[in-house]
């Protein structure tokens, strides 16, 4: 298990009661946390930073949360947990589709806030353990972890931190069928709550990376249960 003293959580949040809130809360479960007010600030520490854990809240003064969330996901190698007063199906699917791991709806315990952060960092400590040279060979295809890329006959390929751990799911199955529930759990770290569309998505961005690539391997559906990967 991952020892939580070691993990760090950016808070990005303008209402300074909220974030002093959050910030508390995490500090007192052993997290090291930073506050940003606005985006740019986000942005700038999420650099500096390098946080396993953004806590995003989609209204920010400077820049819409959805848009900072689909910047972060193409950028960082971190679980995105999205904080909004909107509890809306639409909403979530908006978020979770940009790249969010997870979704948390206003107002919220402290328990709540650390158990979902705590389930993040326990979903990384068990992939961390099955992944010991961060590379997976799947059909014709391999995937690097640290790069964040597939790559296929000297191609190479960036992937969002989403799609990148769709995709290892799936390889990690060896051709086995996973349910859209069985993705939610592990990718999303949600099986109620979170719309199974939102694996559809995903799962179609993915299909046209391995296009772009000229990949043998495909991701096969198997209509209204999930999906799978056939490599050649």
């Amino acid at each position: 298990m991952t020892d939580s003293s070691e993990a760090r959580v950016l808070i990005i949040e303008d209402d300074p009661d909220i974030a002093a809130f959050e910030n508390a809360m995490l500090t007192r479960a052993g997290y090291e946390a930073r506050i940003a007010g606005t985006g740019a600030d986000g942005l700038e520490q999420l650099r500096e930073f390098k946080p396993e854990v953004v806590l995003l809240d989609i209204g920010l003064p400077d820049m819409s949360g959805l848009d900072l969330c689909t910047k972060i996901a193409e950028s960082a190698d971190s679980y995105i947990l999205l904080v909004s007063g909107h509890s809306s199906e639409d909403v979530k699917l908006i978020g979770l589709g940009l790249g969010a791991d997870d979704f948390i709806t206003k107002p919220f315990s402290g328990n709540e806030l650390v158990a979902r952060i705590g389930s993040f960092l326990r979903r990384r400590e068990r992939s961390r353990a099955r992944d010991h040279d961060g590379r997976l060979q799947v059909g014709d295809v391999t995937l690097v972890r640290d790069l964040h890329v597939l790559e296929r006959a000297g191609r190479s390929l960036s992937l969002t931190a989403l799609e990148f751990r769709l995709l290892w799911f799936l390889g990690e199955a060896d051709g086995r069928l996973l349910t859209r529930a069985q993705i939610l759990e592990r990718v999303w770290n949600d099986v109620s709550g979170v719309p199974t569309r939102v694996v559809d998505v995903h799962i179609a961005a993915l299909r046209k990376k391995l296009n772009e690539v000229e990949a043998e391997l495909q991701i096969a559906s198997v209509r209204g249960i999930g999906y799978r990967l056939d490599a050649p």
